[in-house]
């Protein structure tokens, strides 16, 4: 192994790793050097960038400090609870606060009854625990890594038995309880549980080493881990996908997962060099450095912020729930509180057919989608629900760009990240279809709809990730020559379809993708708050945080 040098872009020692549970899932996908850089806690850029925000941007913050105060006994009921969180509640939407209220009481309550069923059983009950537990290793020199203190950390409630020979942690999930974990993620749960000391972090929390509790309990002898669905109000006992065993281990089977699936993850979270570009840019502490991720000035057509805040990560998905209505974004796309509505009929069709198509289209070798027999049902929609979609994949058949003989190089769901340093925005593009053409980049999206489509002025109006499309490809974010590319626009209707074109290389047609797009991302970059009400005209019915507003509730009541 090559000794570790800290990057161009970074000033500290790096002689600071505290290590998060998740980076050692083994379906962890980002960028490893991002991974690397973010557990080294002392390792900081040379041109620092705030992390804070006017608004809570963690979901599960306040319930937290909700549930702190209720199980330390400082609070004896939700409405203390939250007038003792005052400060918390300040930086939280109302609806954040309604949910959070909620989740809670349901999380207490399913609390309650699981250690109510432990009298008389062989189960001791568990009580929170004051501080968190961290696996701590520490070496007098820096080693390979350059690292001379190493710390494990897992997120989550954790509780101990009054004998302490019991220790047990608690992950909430947004929905309903999980019912499995990975086995490498249990096992690395289980042993900072198992080898953990009481500490606590510092208040400057990325720069120095946890403080250790003066006079650590000894080690408990048995460990579990549990899931909590805040939604149903349920604690569930994980299991491991591999062995189906519950997470439910001695000290002895803990010391022997741990050697065989967490040291060996250890190494590959801290060793990451390999650069890939996505969602975590805007946190990484080499962006202003790094090769991996495109640049394209000005693609937001917002101009540059007043004063540096926290870098931001944006997609077409996020613009158009802003623009519906500012706290649905916040609630929805930052919190992604869980959905409190049914995804109707046309969702859920739309859903189906890309689905289908993006499986038809995953290889150049495939046949052309008229010579594969339609499916006999799409998962997800009912036997009565089924004609419409099957229309829509017949009507595409005449227009599948697998029967081009030119096309090459074909990329379904293709995900594009570039950042616009004018605004610092790490941009978001995922592609129903990409591929090549004689020197050209096509970027294909489809739409399923009962309705006929417009002209391209209205489309581009309509969807404004054509827009977008138009303007990556205008930029040369994807390749190719902008002269040979274009944006298509599949419309699939159940009696027939439809295909627009839209030109990179056209003047007219760029300077009106600027504009479309500006019209969603310049309101959404001065946004702070998300205190607006939704928008007018907008239909609060189906949105999904519906059940925590009482202005969505209000609208719908209003107009039914």
């Amino acid at each position: 192994m090559q000794p570790w040098v800290n990057p161009p872009g970074t000033v500290g020692a790096g002689r600071l790793a505290r290590i998060p549970v998740r980076h050692l899932r083994d379906e962890e996908t980002g960028c490893p050097m991002n991974r690397a850089l973010s557990v080294r806690r002392d390792l900081s850029a040379v041109i620092r960038v705030s992390s804070k925000t006017p608004r809570e941007e963690f979901p599960f913050a306040l319930p937290q400090e909700l549930l702190d105060q209720l199980e330390s006994g400082e609070a004896q009921n939700i409405d203390q609870a939250l007038d003792r969180c005052r400060g918390m509640r300040s930086r939280c939407l109302p609806q954040h606060v309604t949910w959070s209220a909620a989740a809670a009481e349901r999380y207490l309550d399913a609390r309650r009854r699981d250690q109510e069923s432990r009298d008389g059983a062989s189960l001791p009950r568990t009580f929170r625990a004051s501080d968190a537990w961290i696996a701590f290793r520490a070496v007098a020199e820096p080693d390979v890594r350059g690292i001379t203190d190493y710390e494990r950390t897992v997120w989550g409630r954790q509780y101990v038995s009054a004998d302490a020979t019991l220790r047990e942690l608690v992950i909430p999930a947004k929905g309903n309880a999980k019912e499995y974990l990975p086995l490498p993620e249990l096992a690395a749960v289980a042993s900072v549980l198992y080898y953990g000391i009481p500490a606590r972090i510092p208040p400057f929390k990325h720069q120095s080493p946890a403080h250790r509790h003066p006079a650590p309990p000894p080690r408990p002898e048995r460990v579990r881990v549990y899931s909590a669905g805040l939604t149903e109000g349920r604690i569930r006992l994980l299991r491991a996908i591999e062995t189906d065993a519950f997470a439910d281990w001695s000290a002895a089977e803990i010391r022997d997962l741990h050697e065989q699936h967490v040291v060996p993850r250890l190494g590959r979270v801290l060793d990451g060099r390999e650069r890939i570009a996505g969602a975590h840019c805007a946190g990484c502490k080499v962006l202003p450095e790094c090769s991996a991720l495109p640049s394209a000035p000005a693609l937001l057509a917002v101009p540059p912020p007043a004063s540096p805040g926290k870098r931001r990560t944006v997609s077409v998905s996020d613009l158009r729930a802003h623009h519906d209505c500012p706290a649905r974004y916040h609630l929805t796309r930052v919190l992604k509180l869980p959905n409190s509505v049914q995804e109707n009929e046309a969702v859920r069709r739309g859903r189906a057919v890309d689905s289908w198509l993006n499986a038809r289209h995953a290889s150049a070798d495939a046949p052309p989608c008229h010579e594969v027999p339609l499916p006999a049902h799409l998962p997800g929609l009912a036997d009565e629900e089924l004609a419409p979609a099957l229309g829509m994949l017949r009507a595409h058949r005449a227009r599948c760009p697998l029967d081009n003989p030119a096309a090459t190089q074909f990329r379904p769901q293709h995900r594009v990240t570039v950042h616009d340093p004018q605004a610092d925005v790490i941009v978001i593009a995922s592609c129903d279809l990409v591929y090549e053409e004689r020197g050209g980049v096509v970027v294909r999206e489809t739409k399923t709809s009962a309705f006929p489509s417009g002209s391209r002025t209205v489309l581009l109006e309509k969807h404004p990730q054509l827009a977008l499309m138009v303007l990556l490809l205008a930029s040369g974010v994807l390749g190719g020559d902008p002269r040979r590319s274009r944006v298509e626009l599949e419309i699939l209707r159940p009696n027939g379809a439809a295909l627009e074109e839209f030109d990179p290389g056209d003047e007219a047609t760029v300077e009106h993708a600027r504009t479309v797009l500006a019209s969603y991302t310049v309101p959404w970059s001065a946004e702070t708050r998300y205190d607006a009400a939704p928008r007018p005209g907008y239909d609060c019915t189906d949105c999904e945080a519906l059940s925590w507003c009482a202005t969505g509730k209000e609208r719908v009541a209003a107009a039914g």
